[in-house]
This record gives C-alpha cells, sequence and structure tokens, in this order.
C-alpha cells in the first residue's frame, strides 16, 4: 500500500496517467474515424490522404530546428524564462515552416508526384500543427501534461465528429485535408486560452535574434540528430513514392495508424519522464542513476508484452474493421510493431542523454544509425511496405547492439537484469509470428497467457523494495 501511495503522488506517474488517458480516449476515435475513410476510399485514395497529412508532419518535424527538448529541458528548470522560450520560439517555427514549403515545393517540381496545390496542403498541414505544438512546450516543462491530453480529446472529438456527419457526396482527399487543418488550428487557439488561464508564460521577452541565437546554440546538436534521423524516421512514404507504389504507401500508413496506441503507451512515459529527469540530474544524481538502473526493467517488459500481444492479434483486428483490400496490412503491422518496440528503447536511451546534457554523443550515435539504416530502407522499400518494415527491424537490431553497450559504459551504470530481457525479446519475436498463425483466438489468448505468466512473475521478484 505504501508503494501505491508513492507511485500515485509521483509527478511522473501523474503526467504519464494523463497523457495515456487522454491519448487512449483519442486513439479510439481516431481508429474508429479511420474506419470511416477506408470505408470510402480505396487504398490509393487512403494513401494520398495520408500522404499528404504525413509530409505535412515531415516538415513539422523539420521546422523544430532541434529546439524541444532544449524548450522543455530550460523552462522545467527555470521557468520564469517560459514567456520568451515560447514567444521567440513560436516566431521561429513560422519562419521555419515558410522557408520549408517553399523549399518542398521545389523538391516536388523536380522529384515529387504532387500538384502544386497539395504542396501548398502539405504546408498548411505543417503550420497548423507549429501553432499548437509550441505552446504545448509549456505545459510539458512545467509538468502539466493534463491540459494537453483534454485537448487533444476535445481535437479527436471534432475530427469524429466532422468525418461521421460530412455526406459521401464530399468524401474526398482535399476536403478531408481541408478539415484537418481546420481543426488543428481550433486546438491552436484552445492551447492560447489555457496557457493565459493557467498565467504559464512567465517572465519577460527577450530580442528575438538574441533569444533565438541563444537556443540555437544550445539545440544544434539535436538539430544535427534529427537531420540524420529524419531519413530514417520519415522518409518511409518518400522511399516507398520512388520505389513503390501510393496503395504500399497506404499500407504503411494504415499499420501505423494501427500501431498508434502501443507508440502513445511508450512515447508518452517518455514524454513525462523527461522533465523530472532533466532536472533530477541536476539536483540528485544517486537518484537519477537508481532509477535509470531500475527503471529501464518495467519500461522494456511494458512495451514486450504490448508488443507481443498486438503481434498476435493484429490480424482478427484487420479482418473485422477493414475490407479485403486492407488485408496486406496485416503483415506490415506485425513487423512494425517490432521496429516501433526496439525505437522505443533507443528514444528512452536518447531522452536519458539529454536529460545528462549528452546531445554531441546523441549527435555521433545517430550518424552511426543512418548509415545502417538508410541503405537497408532505401532497398527494403524496392519490395513494398513490408520489405520496408523488414528493413527497420533488422536495421535497428544491429544498432541495439552498439548502443547498448555504449549506453551503459558512458552512464557507469548496470541495467537491471538487461540480458535476460533481450533473451526474452529475442524469443518473443520468433515465437510471435508463429502463434499468431494459429486459427483460433481462445488457443492463442491461453498461449499468450502461459507464455506472458512467468514474465509477470519475474517483474513480481524484481520489483522494487517499497
Amino acid at each position: 500500500m505504501t508503494l501505491i501511495k508513492k507511485v500515485k503522488e509521483n509527478k511522473v506517474f501523474q503526467n504519464f496517467s494523463f497523457l495515456t488517458i487522454g491519448n487512449a480516449v483519442s486513439q479510439v476515435l481516431s481508429l474508429v474515424t479511420v474506419l470511416k475513410i477506408t470505408a470510402f476510399f480505396t487504398p490509393d485514395d487512403y494513401g494520398l490522404f495520408t500522404f499528404v497529412t504525413t509530409q505535412g508532419l515531415l516538415l513539422l518535424a523539420l521546422s523544430e530546428l532541434g529546439i524541444k527538448q532544449i524548450i522543455i529541458r530550460a523552462i522545467a528548470r527555470e521557468p520564469e524564462r517560459t514567456r520568451d522560450l515560447i514567444v521567440n520560439g513560436s516566431i521561429l517555427r513560422f519562419l521555419s515552416v515558410t522557408g520549408l514549403t517553399l523549399i518542398y515545393l521545389v523538391y516536388n517540381h523536380f522529384f515529387g508526384t504532387l500538384d502544386a496545390f497539395q504542396v501548398i496542403l502539405v504546408g498548411a498541414c505543417a503550420m497548423s500543427h507549429a501553432f499548437w505544438n509550441m505552446l504545448e512546450y509549456a505545459f510539458l516543462g512545467h509538468q502539466k501534461m493534463l491540459f494537453p491530453s483534454l485537448l487533444k480529446i476535445a481535437y479527436s472529438i471534432l475530427w469524429f465528429t466532422s468525418i461521421f456527419i460530412l455526406p459521401q457526396a464530399y468524401f474526398s482527399v482535399n476536403n478531408l485535408i481541408y478539415i484537418f487543418i481546420l481543426l488543428n488550428g481550433i486546438q491552436g487557439v484552445g492551447f492560447v486560452f489555457l496557457i493565459k488561464k493557467n498565467n504559464l508564460l512567465i517572465g519577460p521577452t527577450s530580442n528575438f535574434f538574441k533569444s533565438t541565437k541563444t537556443i540555437l546554440n544550445e539545440s544544434w546538436p539535436y538539430f544535427s540528430v534529427m537531420l540524420v534521423m529524419i531519413p530514417i524516421q520519415s522518409f518511409h512514404n518518400i522511399y516507398l513514392e520512388l520505389n513503390s507504389t501510393v496503395d504500399e504507401i497506404g499500407f504503411f500508413n494504415l499499420a501505423r495508424r494501427l500501431l498508434a496506441p502501443v507508440q502513445m503507451v511508450l512515447d508518452y512515459a517518455l514524454v513525462a519522464a523527461f522533465p523530472s529527469l532533466s532536472a533530477l540530474w541536476i539536483s540528485d544524481k544517486t537518484k537519477f542513476y537508481k532509477i535509470v538502473s531500475n527503471g529501464f526493467q518495467y519500461f522494456m517488459i511494458l512495451g514486450l508484452t504490448l508488443t507481443f500481444i498486438f503481434t498476435l492479434f493484429v490480424k482478427e483486428a484487420v479482418v473485422l474493421l477493414f475490407s479485403d483490400a486492407y488485408l496486406p496490412a496485416v503483415t506490415v503491422t506485425q513487423m512494425q510493431v517490432w521496429f516501433t518496440f526496439l525505437m522505443a528503447v533507443n528514444r528512452t536511451i536518447s531522452i536519458i542523454f539529454g536529460a545528462i546534457n549528452e546531445e554531441k554523443l546523441l549527435f555521433k550515435l545517430s550518424v552511426i544509425n543512418a548509415l545502417i539504416s538508410i541503405p537497408m530502407l532505401y532497398y527494403g522499400s524496392k519490395f513494398g511496405a513490408y520489405g520496408l518494415s523488414v528493413g527497420y527491424v533488422l536495421s535497428f537490431a544491429l544498432m541495439e547492439i552498439y548502443l547498448w553497450i555504449k549506453f551503459k559504459k558512458v552512464l557507469q551504470v548496470k541495467i537491471k537484469n538487461d540480458l535476460i530481457l533481450w533473451a526474452i525479446t529475442i524469443i518473443l519475436f520468433g515465437l510471435s509470428f508463429y502463434i499468431s498463425e494459429l486459427e483460433s483466438i481462445t488457443l492463442k489468448i491461453i498461449v499468450s497467457i502461459v507464455i506472458l505468466s512467468p514474465i509477470g512473475v519475474f517483474l513480481y521478484q524484481n520489483k522494487p523494495k517499497a
């Protein structure tokens, strides 16, 4: 009971809970919305819709310029800098999105498949996201995750409602993109209201050029990491556009949509932990090392359990929810979920390195990752969405060996039960594809319980002492 009480009072756990619950509701509504969209769209139309919106997210990621972690960390450590960081950071994001949209217009003219108006829509998707994205950093830095969660639920309800009341005659790729952009703009207005109501914009605003220079001087390692990792994390659509077909883009993006619940839980555990870890590194290094040593095993067990179960039952979900035209997304999703797990481990290590100000090391590791992954991804995309997914898993598995050794060496910390956890990972990876072929759902459930129960016992026996 004492342990449960401590967990409930822990700020990281509270923030993780707010983010997870909010996004769980959002993901359910989003999945139902995808069912509606795919019911009216062919794989080609769905591929085009997701291509435009995800390319907008690609421009959004590039426009960040590596400032996200710097701003969140700075606000967590020095709340009085909030106004300066958010206001000047927002201006910087506006300028960067505008510039990147112009660059994308030039790229698309020579290499892309979109028309000029669709490229403008890509830029508008990025800009509408950037509007509220910067404001969210203030809540994350102040470790107030409840309000962003509520706003995302409201956004998902509006998106869900808009799609379901839209007459079939108006169901087109462009119309859905218009709604997508409009609702993101409304979400931004909601963030403006909440940030003022909670008085989070603390402190004065400095000169834009002076403030921006300070931010960029700190963020360039993150930006360098992002530039190196963008071809790995965000060029999947481009690889498929160059080497495959639009319907394969649709299968790949549908798989990513189905994986959103797993991605959500793993990502928001990290988002919730980063501000606290950053502050803890300054105030109590002993406690920091203890959390890293003991906590990593729980994060990996959580990820492995979600990944294993998802691989087993995703086929039934796709058969139940989508038409036969989308069945190729099953094997794509089963492979991608294991990449999601490996990526989550990598991101955890990145979060920890970021908390201890090891941005330059992150850049070096990213270069190595890129050298391993990009050739494999490009070649894999020649075999469609599944080939690309295999490329992701193989390249990240190879990178994981070096990264894990480097991580323990730099921190000089022993991760509890790490060798056992990696052995379990390999075993579950192999078993999951074999068991997923079983026809009986009941038999799958029984087998999964038999396999996961010893892991639960292992976790219980290694729980931290209260």
